[in-house]
């Protein structure tokens, strides 16, 4: 349980500073929205998946609640328009309802090993694109949104995930480890290779939302290399991804 909480009060501080790098991004866009109704909503998603075991009440439920809360904010604050509200709601979905589920996630068994691997996946992906395009870099994988991506480096990407999931696999088969879910090298390498694609995915939508706004980084928490949305970009779409391959697609975890 401490372990849980602590977890669960780090993602809630990581989504909420993300909530204001993103509503600064609106405003940088020109975009008029009800940014602090929308963090305080967004973040508080976050802390209330811990009583989903104890109560019916579920955090999708509760966005839900926040799509009407906001757009009654928006209606008696005078903030009138689609854009607006289409963003506010934006923000409480992409920065708060996604990063929910890496508690969610965390909170399941094998929970602690199931999110270890899917940051070893991601981060791996990260840096094997990176490097990959460096060295092999020649197609471009979508100029205008990110010129320096490549079709190599998300090959690199994907191959790196995929060696660091066999790591993984051969820690807890032969080296006792039993912190990860038992399954098959198969098992391994295909969801490390989801991973891999859908956090470069991830990536790819937040250097979309940048560039739109016109702005390099969408914070400055991390100097040099931006802020919470910058590094956490593929993390937002992997989690969710992963809860939902162990809970109703694939029966990853040994216990599920």
């Amino acid at each position: 349980p401490r372990l849980e909480l602590a977890f669960t009060l780090f993602v809630t501080g990581l989504v909420f500073i993300g909530l204001r790098e993103f509503f600064r991004l609106a405003a940088a866009r020109g975009i008029e929205t009800c940014a602090w109704c929308g963090t305080l909503l967004g973040t508080l998603l976050v802390p209330v998946t811990l009583l989903q075991a104890s109560t019916p009440v579920r955090v999708t439920d509760l966005f839900l609640l926040a799509v009407i809360a906001l757009g009654a904010l928006h209606v008696l604050l005078g903030r009138h328009t689609l854009a607006g509200y289409a963003v506010s709601v934006l923000g409480v979905a992409y920065v708060g309802l996604l990063p929910a589920h890496f508690v969610m996630l965390h909170g399941l068994p094998d929970g602690p090993g199931l999110v270890t691997l899917m940051l070893v996946a991601v981060i791996l992906s990260d840096t094997g694109a990176y490097f990959a395009g460096k060295s092999l870099g020649r197609h471009k994988l979508a100029p205008r949104v990110s010129p320096n991506k490549t079709w190599e480096g998300a090959a690199g990407g994907v191959a790196a995930a995929l060696a660091g999931m066999a790591v993984l696999y051969l820690l807890h088969t032969h080296a006792g480890i039993r912190f990860f879910p038992v399954r098959s090298l198969p098992a391994y390498l295909a969801v490390g290779a989801a991973l891999a694609v859908i956090g470069q995915m991830g990536d790819l939508v937040e250097s979309m939302l940048k560039r739109d706004a016109g702005v390099k980084d969408a914070g400055g928490l991390f100097p040099g290399h931006g802020g919470v949305l910058d590094r956490c970009d593929g993390f937002l779409f992997a989690g969710p991804a992963l809860y939902y391959v162990v809970t109703a697609f694939i029966p990853f975890s040994r216990y599920v």
